[in-house]
C-alpha cells in the first residue's frame, strides 16, 4: 500500500483536527457554522450547529442596535450549545483510527456488532448527546432569543 501511495494519481489524505476559537467576531464580521466552531465529523452535529447559529445570528442582528451588542448576544446564546457539540472525547478519533492489529480487530468487531438493527436502535438512544439549544421559539415571534425587550421589534 505504501508503494502504491507514491505512484498513484488519486490518493487523498487529510488530517482530522478541531480548532477552537475564543471569539466568533471581529469588527463587522461574524463567523458561524464550521468557520466558527467546527465540531469535527465525529460529533454528528455540524449541520444543526450551523443552521442554529445562522438563525440566532440573524435574530440578534435584527434585535440589537449595534453589531457589537448583536455579536455579544449571539455568542452568549450559542456558547453552551457549541461547547456541548465540540465535546467529542479525545479518545474518539484514536478509537476510530486504530494503529495496531488489535485495535483494528476491535474496531471491526465493534462496527460489525453495531450494524445489527437491534443494537442500532438501543445504541442510538444511548449515544445521542442531549444538547440544549437556544430558545428558538416563544409566545411572541418577535421576542428576542436573549430574553430582553428588543428595541427594534418592540
Amino acid at each position: 500500500m505504501l508503494d502504491g501511495m507514491n505512484s498513484t494519481d488519486d490518493f487523498y489524505f487529510a488530517a482530522l483536527r478541531q480548532v477552537r476559537v475564543q471569539r466568533w467576531h471581529k469588527g463587522r464580521v461574524a463567523l458561524t457554522g464550521d468557520a466558527a466552531w467546527c465540531a469535527t465529523p465525529l460529533a454528528g452535529i455540524g449541520t444543526t450547529l450551523a443552521v442554529t447559529g445562522g438563525y440566532v445570528l440573524a435574530n440578534e442582528i435584527a434585535c440589537n442596535d449595534t453589531l457589537g451588542s448583536a455579536f455579544a448576544a449571539y455568542a452568549a446564546a450559542m456558547r453552551s450549545m457549541v461547547e456541548q457539540g465540540q465535546g467529542v472525547p479525545k479518545i474518539g478519533p484514536r478509537l476510530m483510527n486504530p494503529h495496531g492489529r488489535l485495535g483494528i480487530r476491535l474496531l471491526q468487531g465493534g462496527l460489525k456488532s453495531t450494524s445489527r438493527p437491534s443494537v442500532q436502535n438501543s445504541s442510538a438512544t444511548l449515544m445521542t448527546p442531549s444538547i440544549e439549544a437556544p430558545n428558538l421559539s416563544g409566545d411572541d415571534r418577535n421576542r428576542p432569543l436573549h430574553n430582553r425587550q428588543c428595541p427594534r421589534c418592540g
